[in-house]
């Protein structure tokens, strides 16, 4: 509840929005000493409580404006301007108890780390849409990654939206299919609910084996992990350009999108090629990096 921001308004309406009963006797004395500090009037005025929430403001203090109230107050946790940023925050001296003070009121939780932080916003902004994030509302990504992955996407979006829509045209299957949804790959098995686990079993364990290198590659290039993962690399290089055929194929409506049997063995079949190339990439890297480090030490010690 916020109090009303202009018109009729009384002492009845402040109790009841720090929670009194509207009859509750009090002064207006005591009610303007709940007004934060640095908006609280020097003379009581029910004026001075327009616009008004009575909250614990999470998200401001020093150096703890985190931009998550830029877009819209009173959001609660479904505001996806600053879902994650780079940099540290080191929150201190937030509000100690509930005040009367103009409501923007976030909420959110904040991570007092360095490095490319993510806040646990629940963002509605589609982020579970795409395999990464579909990995981390299951447990199986480390939020830091999934954090880097997500600032990456917004980035590819930017530079490159023909591998950006294909990527997300494909994702979207694969992503109804990890929610036990999508179109039937495994018709052998008659009883549906049976069939859409299984093929929600599959599709995780195929995500899992090419998400995990991916996104750890996608996180080193934002700056996140130290070390680069060379099949992660692979993958995306070899998923470039599937990504822009993807994109370059002609969008039909969903009422007569239909997606054949021959369209969804094409992409298993896709995605174990490029899964096994990049694993045999990734082994002669290591082989020959390997031999490269061998080489260099018999030289030093001859």
């Amino acid at each position: 509840m916020t109090l009303p921001a202009s018109g009729q308004i009384a002492v009845s309406d402040v109790s009841t929005e720090i929670g009194q009963a509207a009859t509750y006797s009090t002064s207006l004395n005591f009610l303007n000493g709940l007004i934060r500090s640095d908006q609280r009037p020097a003379s009581p005025s029910l004026t001075a409580f327009y616009n008004k929430a009575y909250f614990q403001n999470t998200a401001d203090g020093a150096n703890c404006v985190n931009g998550n109230c830029t877009a819209n107050c009173n959001c609660g946790n479904i505001q996806c301007t600053n879902c994650v940023i780079a940099g540290a925050i080191n929150c201190g001296n937030c509000d100690t108890q509930s005040w009367l003070q103009n409501n923007c009121n976030c909420a959110c939780t904040y991570n007092c780390t360095t490095g490319l932080t993510s806040y646990a916003c629940n963002c509605a902004c589609n982020c579970s849409k795409i395999v990464c994030g579909k990995l981390y509302d299951f447990g199986l990504m480390d939020q830091s990654i999934w954090a880097a992955d997500q600032a990456y996407g917004r980035w590819l979006r930017q530079h490159n939206r023909k591998i950006y829509r294909g990527y997300i045209r494909w994702a979207r299957i694969v992503t109804a299919w990890m929610d036990g949804k999508g179109p039937d790959f495994m018709p052998w098995i008659l009883d549906a609910d049976r069939r859409s686990a299984a093929q929600k079993a599959a599709i995780t364990n195929i995500a899992i084996k090419i998400g995990s290198p991916w996104s750890e590659h996608m996180a080193y290039l934002m700056g996140v992990l130290p070390e680069d993962n060379i099949q992660g690399r692979i993958l995306m290089e070899i998923g470039k350009p599937i990504c822009r055929f993807v994109d370059s194929l002609p969008r039909t409506s969903k009422k007569s999108r239909r997606h054949r049997l021959p369209t969804l063995y094409t992409m298993w079949a896709c995605f174990y090629i490029s899964y096994y190339a990049s694993v045999a990439g990734a082994q002669i890297h290591s082989f020959f990096k390997n031999f490269s480090f061998t080489k260099i030490r018999q030289g030093t010690i001859k």
